[in-house]
């Protein structure tokens, strides 16, 4: 009998002690730094949050200025989702130059709060195609160049003052239109996503966020001479100002014309054969097959040309 009666008293004991236990929130990270990122371009982390003797969720919020330049998802975790360890993803949205301290805070009953410091920064893209500036393009004939930008689309949105800025949170979203001006050298460009590019076509859902876009405009002269188009940008988000852009290419030589005289022939062939016996593997007009590479593979290319032609 005294034996029960002091198994009983050790489980109430240990019981009291369990429901006395604190409840404790813990995370894998005591800060987070994005580090560089480019305005426009969203960038993920994660981190790892874990909950002891929870008796309710963790709910997660996002406190300081300009919240809406970071998004945490999720934003509740249950007690059972906690003790086994929750991945969180952070993804920070950079819209200016300009980012405010922001911090997330996770919360439970019973639970001191943690605070995460968030830290980013901004900078533009190190291509942008700018309204009214001429991009030049150099290529060989039948060679194609590509280049990828962004396009601020919405410049006069953009914060220029840390102390005052603009909050877009809730604005509406815009289709980002592009299209090109008929004439001229059009045809020697190409747009990503657009099969003809002289043809209007919608190049991305813009967010209200991020008022930049990514564009890539290859050029592809089929003949020697200079080459000109214009493109235009329009949002349909009231207010937004058509972005111009200018292009302008030129290709003074033929591809796989080794010899200069303006034509592929057999010239070209015996050339290229004692290029490569001469070890020369820094030439990009014998890279007939557009790999980044002058090898064999750009012999037999030429081979088959000549013989197809």
């Amino acid at each position: 009998m005294k034996s029960k009666l002091l198994f009983a008293i050790a489980l109430i004991l240990a019981t009291a002690q369990a429901w006395a236990a604190s409840a404790v929130i813990t995370a894998n990270v005591e800060s987070m730094n994005f580090g560089e990122v480019e305005i426009g371009y969203p960038v993920t982390q994660n981190f790892v949050v874990t909950g002891q003797n929870l008796n309710d969720n963790i709910n997660l919020a996002l406190e300081g200025r300009n919240t809406y330049f970071y998004q945490v998802t999720p934003e509740v975790i249950t007690p059972e989702a906690a003790a086994a360890g929750a991945t969180l993803t952070v993804k920070c949205l950079p819209v200016s130059q300009y980012i405010w301290p922001v911090n997330i805070v996770l919360t439970s009953t019973g639970a001191d709060d943690v605070v995460i410091p968030l830290t980013a920064d901004p900078a533009f893209p190190e291509v942008m195609f700018v309204n009214n500036r001429t991009e030049n393009f150099t290529a060989y004939a039948g060679q194609m160049v590509t280049r990828t930008g962004a396009i601020r689309f919405a410049d006069a949105e953009i914060p220029t003052d840390p102390n005052q800025p603009v909050d877009r949170s809730n604005g509406e979203d815009g289709d980002v239109m592009l299209s090109a001006i008929p004439g001229g050298g059009i045809y020697s460009f190409k747009i990503e996503g657009v099969d003809k590019a002289h043809f209007s076509a919608r190049i991305v859902k813009a967010s209200t966020i991020t008022n930049i876009c990514t564009v890539a405009i290859s050029y592809i002269p089929r003949y020697c001479g200079t080459h000109d188009a214009t493109l235009k940008v329009t949002c349909s988000k009231a207010g937004v100002p058509t972005v111009t852009i200018k292009l302008h290419g030129e290709s003074t030589q033929v591809l796989g014309d080794l010899s200069g005289n303006g034509i592929i022939d057999i010239d070209d062939l015996s050339t290229m054969i004692n290029w490569l016996l001469m070890g020369i593997r820094n030439t990009s007009i014998g890279d007939m097959n557009d790999d980044g590479e002058f090898n064999m593979d750009d012999l037999t290319t030429l081979i088959n040309r000549l013989l197809n032609e």
